[in-house]
């Protein structure tokens, strides 16, 4: 099974993403990190104020904000834990950005 945390899982559309996760047969809702949101459940997780929340995932679903998504980046970077972003405002020196920061991948 593949362990996914939803970051920004308190939004509207972060909900809806791990909620589907939830009710996958194939995925397991792994973490739900939203600080604004800690302490709510979604998809049976209890949502964390920790990024650290989505160590032991093997991939983060990010749909934030564009005013945190690049430090989210960089941190589930340094975890080793692969991503896919949902959030909007990605412009070519972010994209850039995020080619510095991942390279190839997770280490």
């Amino acid at each position: 099974m593949t362990r996914v945390t939803v970051s920004g899982a308190g939004g509207r559309m972060g909900r809806y993403v791990a909620q589907a996760i939830a009710e996958a047969e194939d995925l397991t809702l792994h973490a739900g990190f939203d600080p604004g949101q800690a302490g709510q459940v979604v998809g049976g997780v209890e949502m964390s104020v920790a990024a650290s929340s989505a160590n032991g995932s093997d991939v983060v679903v990010e749909f934030t904000t564009p005013d945190v998504v690049m430090e989210n980046l960089a941190n589930w970077r340094r975890f080793g834990i692969h991503a896919v972003v949902g959030t909007s405002g990605f412009d070519r020196d972010r994209i850039g950005v995020v080619r510095q920061i991942w390279g190839d991948g997770p280490p």
